[in-house]
């Protein structure tokens, strides 16, 4: 059974092909710049342990916005765990078309992101700073981690629609047919969809 988390950050796990675009994945790759970037102060002692602990050595390299660099109907199951919010609709929609095209005919792709009917219903006129700033999240030092669209249930739906699924089923916190949900699913307030190639 294959198996591969988009946007995994420092969240991989055994048997699962592990992918992100973090900058951790190159601080790895080169012996002791990790110790460097602590001393001098630019990694926490929390994000040094992780890299002491090989947790993004074990990351590939993979940008969902260009073509994956994997066959056609490779994989079993992809997971996604908010990370498609952090793309622009065109990158989201190219996305998900090459997830559909590595699937296998059968396979299962879950996706769990921010649930936009749960945000807009927090939205008060008299503090909208607060709504903006969980919408957008526009003061990450990096535009790729600051949210560039959102989602509900019908918008999710029609996308993972147009990139040619055909079962889609909305599904619950650690619920559905996608394996390791109990160790791989951490966000609860998430819409989560799965849907079928």
């Amino acid at each position: 059974m294959q198996k591969l988390q988009l946007g995994a950050f420092d969240q991989g796990l055994e048997n699962w092909v592990n992918t992100d675009i973090t900058p951790h994945l190159f601080v790895a790759k080169v012996r002791g710049f990790a110790l460097l970037l602590h001393k001098v102060g630019v990694l926490s002692e929390h994000r040094y342990g992780q890299h002491r602990a090989g947790i993004f050595a074990r990351l590939r390299y993979l940008n969902v916005a260009r073509e994956f660099c994997f066959p056609n109907e490779a994989f079993d199951y992809v997971y996604s765990s908010h990370m498609l919010e952090h793309l622009h609709p065109n990158e989201a929609r190219f996305c998900l078309r090459e997830v559909h095209r590595v699937l296998k005919p059968g396979g299962v792709l879950r996706i769990a992101v921010p649930d936009l009917d749960k945000i807009i219903k927090k939205y008060v006129p008299e503090h909208p700073e607060a709504f903006l700033e969980e919408l957008f999240e526009p003061n990450q030092r990096s535009a790729k981690n600051m949210h560039h669209w959102h989602y509900n249930e019908f918008s999710l739906r029609k996308s993972l629609e147009d990139a040619g699924f055909q079962k889609i089923m909305r599904e619950a916190f650690r619920r559905g047919r996608c394996p390791d949900l109990d160790r791989i699913e951490r966000r609860e307030e998430s819409l989560f969809v799965e849907a079928v190639r």
